[in-house]
Parts: C-alpha cells; sequence; structure tokens
C-alpha cells in the first residue's frame, strides 16, 4: 500500500467538498481554497502547450484569436476551445486568408495614409499661398 493507513488513504489530508455546476466542478479544501477548473489554464500553460511567448498569447487574446473564460481561480483559457481557434486561425492563415481584424487594420492604415496626405497639401497649399 502506498500512503495508506488503517484511517484509509486520506488520513491527515482535509476532506474535499464538491459542488457541481452544469458544466464544471468545484472543488473547494476545509481551508476554502479555490482549486484550479480542469479543463482551463493561465496564459503561461497554453504558450508552453503551443510553443509560444505568454505575450504571445496576450497578443492573440487582444487579437480577439483566443477568449479567457470566468472560472472560480480567476480568468482562465479553456484548453479544447482554445486549441480549436488557434489551429482555425493558423489554417486561415496558411490559406492567405484575411481575417476581419487583418482586414480593419489595413483599412485604418489606409485612413491614416489619407488624413497624411489631406495635411501635407493643406500644408502646401499654405506655403505656396494657394487658396484653400
Amino acid at each position: 500500500m502506498t500512503g495508506e493507513t488503517a484511517d484509509g488513504p486520506n488520513r491527515g489530508r482535509p476532506p474535499v467538498l464538491c459542488c457541481y455546476f452544469p458544466e464544471r466542478a468545484i472543488k473547494l479544501s476545509r481551508n476554502r481554497t479555490i482549486e484550479e477548473t480542469p479543463g482551463y489554464c493561465k496564459a503561461e500553460d497554453l504558450a508552453s502547450l503551443f510553443s509560444l511567448s505568454s505575450q504571445s498569447i496576450r497578443q492573440l487574446t487582444r487579437d480577439g484569436v483566443l477568449k479567457k473564460r470566468d472560472t472560480p481561480a480567476g480568468k482562465r483559457y479553456n484548453v479544447v476551445e482554445s486549441t480549436r481557434t488557434y489551429v482555425q486561425y493558423l489554417r486561415d492563415k496558411a490559406a492567405g486568408r484575411n481575417d476581419t481584424l487583418e482586414r480593419e487594420a489595413l483599412e485604418a492604415e489606409v485612413r491614416l495614409k489619407r488624413a497624411k496626405a489631406k495635411i501635407a497639401e493643406q500644408e502646401a497649399q499654405e506655403i505656396h499661398g494657394w487658396p484653400a
């Protein structure tokens, strides 16, 4: 027997209370600490899984590729959902498809260049005394 005594395998450890919700179980020990929710992880763990940096995971979150979910332990990534969305993101990128975010970034860049060109044109008109 490995660590079991006459009182059972959990002697010396506080009993665990379980509360069940529709999609997950939360385990509360006697000292009321909340354990990690199964199936959810932190950015560092997801970065390790995807062989990326934590910064890359945060950037993908800002870009809307990955989403954090509320868990009893705080905001975490659902491992299955994050893996699926990241794989889809990579497929789209490999196929050369522009997602909404990339298209919006290009449109913003075009608007900025047009605004700069208009300002330069107005400055040139003022310098040469042309009517505005």
